[in-house]
């Protein structure tokens, strides 16, 4: 139990209060993830994450480095969200059909926004490559604060991404 308490306390010590600039992106390094890939095609890779949080853990992202901030999306790239939002529910159909939706927690985190002055909300994005997860059966505790469903400061769920775009689209 001290370990899960020491385990989230260095995670609120270590979130990102200003701007972090990442020089390097372990995505855009094919060799680092190369023997989690379970999905790829000219566009999308889709990975099993390394530091799962339930019982399935899949990142899915471009294969081009596109922006990590799921606030700065364009409607131009409406086309590529809806792909992936598609390889996830294609993915949770073949292996883990009979999981009820309730169980599937599927979204973006959100990047950092103003708080105020040069104050931003703190950005848990910790890699700044356009990725979604898709977790089965997530953690309890993960889900609860990492992934926060209830907390739209850190996490969007893909349906609300989508409709955000559909909304712009609409607007443009």
């Amino acid at each position: 139990m001290l370990r899960r308490i020491g385990s989230f306390l260095y995670y609120l010590a270590h979130l990102e209060w200003t701007e972090r600039v990442q020089t390097s992106c372990i995505f855009c390094d094919r060799s680092r993830f190369e023997e989690n890939i379970v999905y790829e095609d000219a566009n999308l890779i889709a990975i099993n994450n390394v530091r799962k949080a339930g019982r399935h853990h899949w990142l899915i992202m471009p294969k081009s480095h596109s922006w990590r901030d799921i606030e700065k999306l364009e409607h131009a790239d409406a086309h590529l969200v809806n792909s992936m939002v598609k390889l996830g529910e294609r993915l949770l159909e073949q292996n883990c059909p009979a999981v009820p939706r309730t169980n599937i927690h599927m979204g973006f985190h959100r990047g950092r926004r103003i708080l105020f002055g040069d104050i931003y909300w703190p950005d848990i994005v910790s890699i700044h490559h356009l990725h979604m997860h898709v977790l089965v059966e997530p953690r309890f505790w993960l889900k609860l604060f990492k992934y926060p469903s209830w907390l739209p400061l850190m996490w969007k769920s893909e349906k609300k991404v989508m409709r955000d775009l559909e909304t712009s689209c609409k607007s443009d």
